[in-house]
């Protein structure tokens, strides 16, 4: 390419898909391809004949490699950024931009995506013996309309847990804990905080109470033989007559929420 005449160079320029802006080392613009035309659009017209360039095309000069770019319609755009010095003009460097806002919409939606996969996770990744909290509300829709067409009671019971230990294992020891004290009819679960969640069918929001009573004093038990102990606290709630699974689920995360404001620590019903 040492050989390349001045036109042949230009020509090369011109067809390049990739736009190019010359900029100088003071910010001056020195010449631009039509492919820097095509992206900038209108805006390119006011580079001719004049030194510094507009609020527009500003930003295409900062630093990095990568730039979030709105356009002169508004819409954003996701540019890479190469830039390259020119031996035989000092001072003045390319800068090549190559337009990946497509890219990043997809690894957006992508992301998005798994973020909505996980949410409907029927299990917990971490805790696959559980059901993740999506999972819990499923299951529980036809539980509460049950409760409500037969009156029968049913509870939710959320327990938050606090260790300045090894989490991972105090979690499998707390899942272990709740296998114990839970029935075959229950369901057991987490949030992605993992606050358990237990829907204790065929009973009244005084008996989930109890229950929390012996899960309490198990765990000072545990906690008698830890080197780290583990703190908990508790919400509970019971179906009401206007209740869905969704209602339900909030209120108990409620009960727990305002059971964690509590300095003792107790349960907290609603």
């Amino acid at each position: 390419m040492h050989n390349t005449s001045l036109k042949t160079a230009h020509a090369l320029l011109d067809s390049c898909p990739v736009a190019l802006l010359l900029v100088a080392e003071n910010g001056d613009i020195h010449g631009f391809n039509p492919a820097f035309r095509a992206l900038v659009g209108d805006a390119a017209d006011m580079l001719q004949g004049t030194a510094q360039p507009d609020s527009l095309i500003t930003p295409l000069l900062g630093p990095g490699t990568l730039l979030s770019w709105i356009m002169p319609d508004g819409d954003e755009r996701w540019l890479t950024v190469d830039t390259a010095s020119i031996e035989d003009s000092p001072g003045i460097s390319a800068r090549f931009f190559t337009d990946i806002t497509e890219k990043v919409r997809l690894k957006k939606e992508r992301d998005a995506l798994r973020v909505r996969l996980g949410e409907q996770a029927i299990k917990d990744e971490q805790l696959p013996s559980l059901l993740s909290r999506y999972g819990i509300q499923v299951s529980l829709e036809p539980m509460v309309s049950r409760s409500r067409r037969y009156n029968s009671p049913l509870s939710i019971l959320t327990m938050g847990i606090a260790t300045a230990g090894d989490r991972e294992q105090t979690l499998k020891n707390i899942v272990q804990l709740l296998s114990d004290q839970t029935r075959w009819a229950d369901l057991v679960g987490c949030n992605a905080d993992h606050d358990f969640i237990l829907v204790l069918q065929e009973t009244t929001q005084d008996s989930a109470l109890t229950l929390v009573d012996k899960l309490a004093a198990k765990i000072a038990r545990m906690n008698e033989a830890a080197e780290t102990p583990v703190a908990a606290c508790y919400g509970v709630t019971q179906c009401q007559k206007n209740d869905d699974a969704a209602s339900m689920l909030e209120r108990a995360e409620s009960a727990l929420t305002e059971a964690r404001r509590n300095d003792s620590g107790t349960s907290i019903a609603i």
